[in-house]
């Protein structure tokens, strides 16, 4: 056995103060290794410069992934080699992908990796309401599994990236899951001293095993579970046989028993972690697990041994947290004499990683991946495994684990079987071409296009294209480019560059994606899950490609501009260069002609509202609406339900054909024939007697559902996502009030309404804005709420507009970091306070909230009796008064208001009276308008 120990594999830039490492993980391949620090940072090192270079020679990571607003307590690389899961204590789970096509290392944002490689947070998953301790890929890469501090286990489908189940039993902190190599368990371990195993086919309860944990006496900050290659035990962290700390085997059998265990550590074990491979040690088969805890060693064990095969102790200087194998693949040492077979990582709270190899005299040949498949077999699993190569090959063959009657694509096409990881890589790639031939190809012109044909303006599908690499599909709405010469610059007369205009099609026309993906059901053919499948056999599978958890994209904002001009008058042509390579031209055009596409939410087995209103959808083989609370009530439907939500006056219910139909809450009763959006919704709000509706094409409408008229209807959110950099904001929250106001929230921390009158968007919240002030909006530890009422925030914050203001902002610090506070004198201070109270009460006003609008006036007097600027007071005083007494150039009779939201000016007036009257240089004033 050899131990590495890099001096410079640490998570910050000082050696003196190092940082906790809480996780460790190889990539399938092995060439990789991941690690997630204290210093909120994932990164990624190369395997061959920790062991075949002097450690004590720096190397640097190949990334650095900063996108956690907190500790990352867990790294996990997925089976098929595709995606990397962080977890961390920002109460967030992000999936990574590698972007091998970049041409450039990082953008220099948080939110990218930096180093010789660029990985990209492709998916955000926000689901937990407290740390997250640990994460587990099922073996087939079908679901991800991760639990926290919340006490709970969410169970994420990875085709979609929604979540799909969540298991609850545990009753305190949860801390280690793992998955069964046989695909039919999923075992999680607590605080609560139980081991609980659930099933997949429903996620149930199967079994709560307790006996190994109740003498345990330890606290650790993990309990992480591992399950042993071929299916038969699991072995358990942190248990004591009386005061002995032990690692419990707990045995696949009818009661799991517990008779079995690893003694021999001295303090609590933090990790178990068994090798992914079976080995053959002397003519017997048997699995090799690893323990390591807090008396800071590590000890290798085999099942079929009562003593450990090794132990290296003293290894580290704090307690070891994390474990992970990796078994080289036997063709590559075949010609070697005594070849290292397997590697076994280690990170410790001290801020270092140890590497531990052995050679097969130590340890034994791993066994073929046929007679590893046919163990699972005894247990159950029905994957074919006799052509089997490769673990990914074993259980990731398909991308899924429904045992499907072949093998193959949706539309009965053969699927070929993935020989290696590298394999797997080379046909998820998008096909890139050279930088110099898009950009050269951004300004032909378009040939065989007829001025006098009509331009398709169909709507795009939800999804990417999907096309064969050797094929070709022509739309007919979307004639092929054809091979020209580029455009030759002239001279005017005044000596000036001119590039002759090229003609461009219209936004939306641009070549299909030649990216290599699955086949994607477009909107309204969701699949029904079929009498006897289990519920989340097979939902739609979206497209997983774009950058970062931007699930809704401005089209014309994709990407980077690449081809620039030379002066003011040229013609101004971009190629926009999209995810997985999506190509299209556009011109520069106004931002409120961008197209949006958001993605519609997956079909699933039981949908159900939060609230005081209690409803469930049910999409197996009896499509129905059941209501339990307050009234009792059924509704049977024709499709699958996408989307619902309830008030205590009406309940919406978005259906897959694109429909919404509302029902009386308490008596189940249909309000009016079903609403025909034209494309499926993506949210569905309802409060009160309003119901919000926003669809796939970024339109919303709201309706009031009882006097069945439209409040707003197919208001665009494109002008929201635009973005004129590269940092393109996504969809956080829709707001709906009881006054049919809404609030959409996004990624980039700012929150806008819209005003009916103004038939606009209003931006009510921007991290950047009145920095300077003294009310400005500083983080703040209150979790960000879910719901999609203004309510919750009048619960959470001393008003509803800065609880959204503060949620907005808390969203914004956790991605990107919390904004650094200007300097200003006192006097810039007073100003831009001033100006963000008003702000302040004319957004309260625009949302129409009545206490937010009384709170801000007083706010805003108070500071106007402390300035004595007698000539915005007098405009405030004006604008309150209204009629008959308007000056000057003030608002006519005709175009006052009397109220501001539902307040009546003149009652706000009489508050900013008293409050003005205690300066007496603003006594002439308050006479004035008191009489």
């Amino acid at each position: 056995m050899r131990i590495t120990k890099p001096e410079w594999l640490h998570h910050d830039a000082d050696k003196k103060k190092l940082t906790a490492i809480f996780s460790v993980d190889f990539h399938p391949d092995g060439q990789r290794l991941a690690t997630g620090g204290m210093d909120n940072k994932v990164r990624v090192w190369s395997t061959h410069a920790i062991t075949h270079n002097d450690s004590a020679q720096p190397h640097a990571p190949l990334a650095t992934l900063a996108a956690h607003g907190g500790a990352v307590m867990c790294v996990r690389f997925s089976p098929n080699a595709r995606y990397l899961a962080s977890g961390a204590d920002d109460t967030v789970v992000l999936i990574w992908e590698q972007d091998t096509h970049a041409d450039y290392s990082g953008l220099g944002d948080g939110s990218l990796s930096e180093g010789s490689e660029v990985w990209r947070p492709v998916r955000r998953l926000a689901g937990h309401a407290s740390d997250v301790c640990d994460l587990a890929w099922s073996p087939d890469a079908r679901f991800l599994a991760s639990c926290g501090l919340d006490n709970r286990v969410l169970i994420w489908d990875t085709r979609t990236f929604t979540q799909v189940a969540e298991l609850t039993a545990h009753t305190q902190f949860v801390k280690g899951v793992t998955f069964d190599p046989a695909g039919k368990y999923v075992a999680t371990q607590s605080d609560d001293k139980t081991l609980r195993i659930w099933r997949t086919s429903d996620w149930a309860l199967h079994a709560t095993v307790s006996a190994p944990f109740q003498d345990n006496i330890f606290s650790t900050y993990f309990r992480r579970p591992s399950w042993s290659p071929d299916g038969a035990c699991i072995a358990a962290a942190n248990a004591a046989n009386g005061r002995v700390p032990v690692a419990a085997i707990v045995q696949r059998a009818a009661a799991w028993p517990t008779d079995l265990s690893f003694v021999g550590h001295h303090a609590a074990i933090e990790a178990v972690q068994f090798s992914p491979r079976i080995v053959s040690i002397d003519g017997t088969q048997t699995s090799v697990c690893a323990a390591a805890g807090q008396d800071r060693s590590v000890s290798v064990w085999l099942t079929s041994q009562p003593v450990p095969l090794t132990a290296a102790t003293a290894l580290f200087a704090g307690s070891v947290f994390d474990l992970a194998w990796h078994i080289p693949e036997p063709s590559s040492y075949e010609s070697e004499d005594d070849p290292v077979v397997a590697r076994l990582a280690a990170c410790s709270f001290d801020g270092t990683v140890a590497l531990l190899e052995f050679s097969r005299s130590e340890l034994g040949s791993p066994i073929p991946i046929p007679d590893q498949g046919a163990m699972l077999a005894a247990h159950g699993w029905s994957r074919p495994y006799k052509s089997a190569r490769t673990l990914a090959d074993l259980h990731c063959s398909d991308g899924s684990n429904n045992d499907d009657e072949y093998d193959g694509n949706s539309d009965g096409r053969p699927r070929p079987i993935a020989e290696t990881v590298a394999q797997i890589h080379l046909e998820e790639s998008p096909i890139r071409e050279p930088r110099e031939s898009r950009i050269a190809r951004a300004l032909e012109p378009i040939s065989n296009e007829s001025p006098s044909e009509p331009v398709s303006t169909a709507a795009e599908p939800l999804a990417t294209i999907h096309m064969d690499e050797q094929s070709s599909v022509s739309s007919p709405a979307e004639p092929a480019l054809t091979e020209q010469a580029m455009p030759v610059p002239v001279r005017t007369k005044d000596g000036r560059k001119r590039v002759a205009p090229v003609f461009i099609r219209p936004l939306g026309g641009g070549r299909a994606s030649t990216a290599k993906h699955s086949p994607v059901q477009s909107a309204g053919q969701a699949p029904v899950p079929k009498a006897g499948q289990p519920p989340f056999a097979d939902p739609p599978r979206l497209p997983i490609d774009m950058p970062l958890w931007i699930e809704a994209r401005v089209q014309s904002s994709i990407g980077t501009f690449e081809a620039t001009t030379e002066n003011e008058d040229a013609d101004v042509v971009a190629r926009v260069v999209g995810p997985a390579g999506a190509q299209s031209l556009v011109h520069a055009q106004p931002l409120t002609a961008a197209r949006v596409r958001l993605s519609v939410p997956a079909v699933v087995a039981q949908l159900s509202s939060s609230g005081a209103v209690s409803i469930v959808a049910h999409n197996t083989d009896s499509l129905r609406l059941v209501c339990a609370s307050p009234g009792t009530w059924t509704v049977y439907l024709d499709q699958p339900c996408m989307a619902l939500d309830a008030s205590t006056n009406v309940t919406a219910v978005s259906l897959v054909d694109g429909t919404v139909h509302w029902f009386d809450s308490g008596s189940g009763a249909r309000l009016a024939p079903p609403l025909m959006l034209g494309t499926p919704a993506t949210v569905v709000r309802c409060t009160g007697r309003f119901c919000l509706v926003l669809d796939a094409s970024g339109l919303i409408s709201v309706y009031d559902v009882v006097a069945l008229e439209a409040r707003a209807d197919h208001i665009s959110i494109a002008p929201l996502l635009n973005s004129l950099d590269q940092s393109v904001p996504a969809l956080t929250g829709v707001l709906l009030s009881e006054s049919g106001d809404f609030v959409v929230q996004l990624t980039n921390g700012c929150a806008f309404a819209f005003n009916i009158m103004l038939r606009s968007w209003l931006r009510i919240a921007d991290p950047h804005a009145f920095r300077r002030s003294d009310f400005a909006t500083r983080p703040s530890n209150r979790p960000i709420t879910s719901t999609g009422t203004f309510a919750a925030y009048s619960r959470s914050s001393a008003s509803q507009l800065e609880g959204i203001q503060e949620s907005a902002h808390l969203q914004y610090t956790r991605m990107q970091g919390t904004p650094s506070e200007p300097t200003a004198s006192k006097a810039v201070r007073a100003c831009v306070t001033l100006d963000h109270l008003e702000h302040q009460l004319m957004a309260a006003a625009t949302i129409g909230n009545d206490d937010d609008v009384v709170r801000f006036t007083d706010l805003l007097a108070r500071r106007l009796a402390q300035t004595a600027d007698h000539t915005r007071v007098l405009f405030w005083l004006d604008a309150l008064l209204g009629p008959p007494l308007v000056t000057g150039e003030q608002p006519s009779i005709k175009s006052w208001t009397p109220c501001l939201a539902s307040v009546p000016k003149r009652r706000l007036l009489q508050r900013m009276l008293r409050i003005l009257a205690s300066n007496r240089h603003l006594q002439s004033q308050v006479s004035e308008y008191s009489t």
